[in-house]
This record gives structure tokens, sequence and C-alpha cells, in this order.
């Protein structure tokens, strides 16, 4: 009874699958054969449109780029060269103000360095009376040097007259021997003058080594006065003030930067390849790096002798120029980005960098696109009006094209090769779009 009940639900089972699966048969071919057919069009279908440029050879240098920081080449750290303390700033005497050479930047006490003036004044005086008073002492010792010589000469003639007197038996020796006495004694008194004058002038080199040295301290007091008063070494700009009124200073430290931005330097690390193509005076175009693009026009005006052998390049110093007026000047600190133009270039042929891709580059023929390879030799920036083609970023081929090739300025991936388009050149496509909007002008 029970393998009879299990075979009955099985077969049951069975039964409504195979229903199930015809109905869904039966379902399937009614809507294949109810489904509406598509209709076939008579009209032939419309060529591609592709935007195309013929080419064509053009003057081009060869470009290197390299990236740099602007700085002023004239600039200035002012110090303070005294240790003392700030007593007054004047009132334009703050950062972005523009300076000229020798205006006050500030000014310290200089309280203490006029009291050592004064006293190496003082001490300067008081020499200058010793070496006076030393003046009239040697002039009575000259005095007196010339009245022992005098006397001296008296008393040689005397002894003269006494020893021949002698000799003709008219005195006695006594008497010479006497007379030779004074002599001598008159000898020693001309011994000590003449020691007296010689140290009055031991005396007065020593005098005045000491005024010298004097004067030495009272122009190092002067300096140090002097020095209390900051002035601009340079014309510009103040960058920054480091300290503030009343303020201790120490010798050496800055107290202000000041920069002149009329000239500006940007040293550029370009690939040491680079050297044999440079040289002082190639152009060079400066922009900034951010989303707002500011451009400026350099020049090379140094090339560093040296290669770095760690990265592989070299250095060159671009020059800027520039009227401090309007917002459109280069400011010290800015990054930049270089382009180097290396020499006068040639002949060459070029195409948009977006027309190459994978080294390949689509051209039309007789209406057909056909891919051909090509080799870049390097890229370079500009603009070339000569292909109507807005385009900024270039490359320049290896090997020439044929002269009017009509290059695919935006390949896609549907594009291959044998794809029958209609070409469009740039000039015509912008010349319509002037047009149209001629017409809606009016």
């Amino acid at each position: 009874m029970i393998k009879s009940n299990i075979l009955i639900m099985w077969f049951t089972r069975l039964a409504v699958g195979v229903a199930l699966i015809a109905l869904s048969v039966a379902v399937a071919f009614w809507l294949f054969r109810s489904a509406p057919s598509a209709g076939v069009s008579d009209e032939p279908l419309q060529e591609r449109t592709v935007l195309v440029m013929e080419s064509q050879p053009v003057e081009v240098a060869r470009q290197y780029t390299g990236y740099g920081v602007a700085r002023a080449i004239e600039d200035a750290d002012v110090p303070a060269r005294v240790s003392t303390t700030v007593t007054r700033l004047p009132e334009d005497s703050r950062a972005g103000n523009p300076v000229a050479t020798g205006d006050v930047l500030m000014e310290l006490d200089a309280t203490d360095f006029l009291e050592e003036l004064t006293m190496a004044n003082q001490r300067m005086a008081d020499l200058e009376a010793q070496l006076q008073s030393l003046d009239v002492e040697e002039g009575a010792s000259r005095q007196n040097l010339e009245i022992t010589q005098q006397d001296i000469e008296l008393v040689r003639r005397e002894f003269s007259r006494v020893q021949e007197a002698v000799e003709k038996e008219a005195a006695m020796p006594r008497e010479a021997d006497q007379i030779q006495k004074q002599v001598l004694a008159a000898e020693q008194v001309l011994l000590r003058a003449q020691e007296s004058i010689d140290r009055l002038a031991t005396r007065r080199l020593g005098l005045q080594a000491q005024v010298q040295r004097e004067k030495a301290s009272a122009r190092i007091a002067q300096e140090r006065v002097d020095r209390c008063v900051i002035t601009s070494p340079i014309n510009g700009f103040i960058e920054r003030i480091d300290v503030s009124q009343g303020e201790s200073l120490i010798a050496g430290a800055r107290v202000a930067r000041i920069i002149d931005p009329r000239a500006i330097e940007v040293p550029l690390g370009l690939p040491a390849s680079a050297r044999v193509d440079l040289s002082v005076g190639n152009m060079v175009e400066l922009m900034t790096t951010g989303s707002r693009k500011r451009k400026w026009t350099a020049r090379i005006a140094r090339i560093s002798p040296e290669d770095d052998p760690s990265s592989r390049t070299m250095r060159v110093y671009a020059e800027v120029s520039q009227q401090m007026t309007g917002d459109d000047h280069l400011p010290p600190g800015a990054f930049l980005q270089g382009d180097v133009s290396a020499g006068d270039g040639g002949e060459a042929w070029i195409v948009p960098r977006r027309s190459v891709r994978k080294d390949r580059l689509l051209v039309v023929r007789d209406g057909i696109v056909t891919s051909i390879p090509v080799k870049v030799r390097y890229p370079i920036t500009g603009q070339y009006h000569e292909f109507s083609v807005p385009d900024r970023d270039w490359v320049v081929l290896e090997e020439p094209l044929q002269a009017g090739e009509l290059i695919v300025l935006s390949p896609s991936r549907t594009m291959t090769d044998g794809m029958r388009v209609e070409p469009i050149a740039v000039r015509d496509s912008l010349a319509s779009v002037h047009h149209d909007a001629g017409s809606v002008g009016e």
C-alpha cells in the first residue's frame, strides 16, 4: 500500500514537470512568431566626420623643462651690530613698505656708547695737555743745553790758554789741573742736559702712542653710536621686521630683511644632457604651477659649470627684470616651471601630442583611416598658428611626414584602419563656428 502511494506521488510530480516544460516551450514559440520584424532602410550610411590638420614642417627649437623657486637677486639681512635696546621704530618701518638706501629702520639706545665716547675724548684731551707741557719742558731743556754748550766752550778756551802759559812757564801746572776739572764738570752737565732731551723724546713717543690709541677708542665709540641708528643698505621693500620696541638685542642678530624684487632670478634644474644645447641668453618662459597660470619671459643669465651626479641634472639661472606696477609682477618665493628654448632651432615635423597613441599616428588618405608608426624625438610646448590648432602640447617627430598629410587630431579606440571617414579641416571648422556665431549675433 505504501509503495503504491510513493509511485503515485512520483508519477504526479513527473507529469506536472513535463506539463510546465511543454507550456514554457509553447509560450516561447508564440512570442517568437508574434514578434515584429525590423525594417531595412535603403538609405546609405552617413560617414563619420573627423577633425584633421594638414602636416607641414615648421621652425622649432629644442625645449627643456625645469622647476625652481624665484628669489630676489639683491637682498639684505640687516643685523644689529651692537648689543643694546630698541628705543624707536618709525611708523613706516613695517613689512611691505618701500625703503631707499639710508632710510631709518629703527633706533637703538646709545647712552652707554655716548659715555664711552665722552671718556675717550677726555682722555685724549688730557694727553694733549701732557704733550703741550712736554713741549714747554723740551724748550727749556734745549735752552739749558745751549747754555751748557756755551759754558763748556768758554772753559775749554780757558784751559787752552792755561796750557800755553804752563808751557811758557808763565803759570803753574796746578792751575791747568783746576781748569781741566772745570772742563770735565761742564761736560758732565752737557751729558745730563742731552740725556734729559732724549728722555723727553721718548716720553713724547709714548704720549703720541696713547693719543692714537684714544683716538681709536673714540672712533670705535663713535661707530657704536652711529650703529644705534639702523638704516636700509639697499633700495627695495621691507620683507620683515624681526624686533619690537623695547626689545634687547645681541650683536649679530637679524633685525630686518630687505629685498629688491625688481630683479628676480630662478635657478632651474634641467637634464645634464641639455648643457650642449643651452647658452647664456636663451629664452625662458616661466609660469606658475597652480590652477591660475601666470607667465613671465626671462633669459638665461648664468649656467652652473658643474653637474649634480646624484640627480644627473645641471642648473641654469633665469633672470627677470620687472617694474613694481600692477599685479602682474613675479614675487620672490614663487615655485615656477621654466620652459627653456635651446637656440634658434630648425625645421621639423610636429603634431599635437594628443594625436599620437601608442607610437602610432592616424592619417586620412582618400577618405580612409590609416595608421602609421612614428617615433617621437622630444616634446615641446607653445602655440603654432600655422596649423590653426589651439593646442600647446606638441611632439617633434623623428621621421618626416608627407607634405599635406591629413592628421587626425583626436584618435579614439573605435577608429580603426580601413574605416571610411569624412575629414574636416580645423581651419574650416573654426571658420564655420565663427560664421554661425556671427549669424546668431545678427
